[in-house]
């Protein structure tokens, strides 16, 4: 038997055929709308059949399209069975794929907004109504700045692009407002040096919730905040080692950047029929 897998992103649509030991065999790239023309091209060109195929797994980029609406389409298009899961959750499946002591597994990307993934015994967790997950919104300063759901103090409102800019705003940086987190961490003024604290501190009050919810064997950042490297990351470290309530304990989760491998959201998306 054979999977093929559907990845959904802003700039293109990638599908792969995997075999049943997940091994990669062919991929093909596209436009949005060509996830059932992509199918066709790879059962097709590897000489198998639909009859072959055990599954269709589909992730996708929810700020695009949903991935229950696009499956349901998909599966009456080719007549396929079709599984759906965000974008992030299939990237955090990916990258606890092949780490045989990832039982337990947190992908955050922050970004315009903060996505979350949860792997547990090596399935993504939705929730009773597929809206569990939602670390964006505990809160992490009371009465602190207005979120996008309504609430203050939501930790998306402080770690996402928008909150980097209302934190630079009020250490009064120059060009607040439309600054990246590169481009922030980079500037050396007062100004921008007590931005940065703050934020990092943000941050990692945030990432000290997970662990201490969740206790993760791996903890993953993903998205473009990630470009800063050590500046942001060894700062934030001292503050999530120090206050986690596990510090005093040598079997800690690992916190890292994402694999940026293009394939790692295919591969989770070829798991989830797993």
């Amino acid at each position: 038997m054979y999977i093929i897998s559907i990845v959904i992103e802003k700039e293109r649509t990638e599908a792969a055929l995997f075999d049943k030991e997940y091994k990669l065999l062919l991929k093909k790239t596209g436009e949005l709308e060509d996830a059932a023309k992509l199918c066709g091209a790879l059962i097709s060109e590897s000489g198998i059949s639909h009859a072959d195929i055990d599954y269709v797994g589909i992730a996708a980029d929810s700020s695009l399209v949903s991935p229950c609406s696009v499956a349901s389409e998909l599966e009456k298009s080719i007549g396929l069975k079709c599984l759906p899961t965000t974008l992030t959750d299939a990237r955090a499946l990916g990258e606890a794929y092949g780490l045989e002591d990832a039982s337990t597994l947190v992908m955050l990307k922050i970004d315009e907004k903060i996505e979350c993934g949860i792997i547990i015994d090596k399935k993504a967790y939705t929730g009773a109504n597929n809206q569990g997950k939602s670390i964006a919104h505990t809160v992490i300063n009371f009465d602190g700045f207005e979120c996008s759901c309504g609430n203050r103090g939501c930790f998306e409102a402080y770690a996402c692009n928008s909150g980097l800019n209302r934190i630079a705003a009020e250490s009064g940086v120059d060009g607040a407002g439309a600054l990246t987190h590169k481009q922030l961490f980079e500037m050396n003024t007062p100004e921008a040096k007590q931005a940065q604290m703050l934020y990092v501190k943000y941050l990692a009050t945030g990432i000290t919730n997970i662990i201490n919810l969740f206790q993760p064997r791996y903890l993953v950042l993903d998205g473009p905040f990630t470009e800063v490297g050590d500046a942001l990351m060894n700062p934030m470290m001292d503050i999530v080692l120090r206050e986690q309530y596990t510090h005093s304990m040598s079997n800690k989760g690992e916190v890292r950047f994402a694999d940026v491998k293009s394939d790692t959201a295919l591969i989770g998306a070829a798991l989830l029929g797993r």
